[in-house]
């Protein structure tokens, strides 16, 4: 499912708290009890890193969501995206990434290498202000 932008952003990302702003005003467009699940989004950029889509690509449970490598790469490799960035939600505002989540990003990673995709980033966000970026974290090593 395609994810319409705001039409007040600005489309141009610069680091992960942008992705993280414009993801969280995607996620509070959900009433409440559809919010207590985990979504699961992949945003393409462009060669200047502006988005090219947001794609909504899995919904799950309050502490899971499945992810098919082929959904996520299936929009970038149709649009030709070489670069796009992972973005889920965690309803329990806890920021730190799983071990699934970890595992998740690598086999990801494998993937997109493979088809000539970069993943630059994974962003995990809540309702409240706050994200985390692996990549401003250091981890993994790959994405930098």
């Amino acid at each position: 499912m395609k994810v319409r932008l705001p039409k007040d952003e600005d489309i141009n990302i610069a680091n992960g708290e942008d992705i993280a702003r414009i993801m969280r005003k995607i996620l509070l467009r959900q009433n409440r009890l559809h919010r207590k699940k985990e979504y699961f989004w992949v945003i393409g950029l462009n060669n200047n890193n502006d988005i090219e889509y947001i794609e909504l690509i899995a919904i799950g449970k309050s502490n899971t969501v499945n992810v098919s490598p082929i959904d996520v790469f299936n929009l970038a490799a149709a649009k030709k995206c070489e670069k796009i960035i992972l973005c889920h939600n965690h309803p329990s505002g806890n920021m730190k990434p799983s071990e699934a989540d970890l595992r998740l990003t690598h086999r990801l990673m494998k993937g997109g290498e493979l088809l000539g995709i970069r993943i630059l980033d994974h962003i995990i966000i809540c309702e409240k202000e706050d994200y985390y970026s692996l990549l401003d974290d250091g981890f993994p090593e790959e994405l930098q």
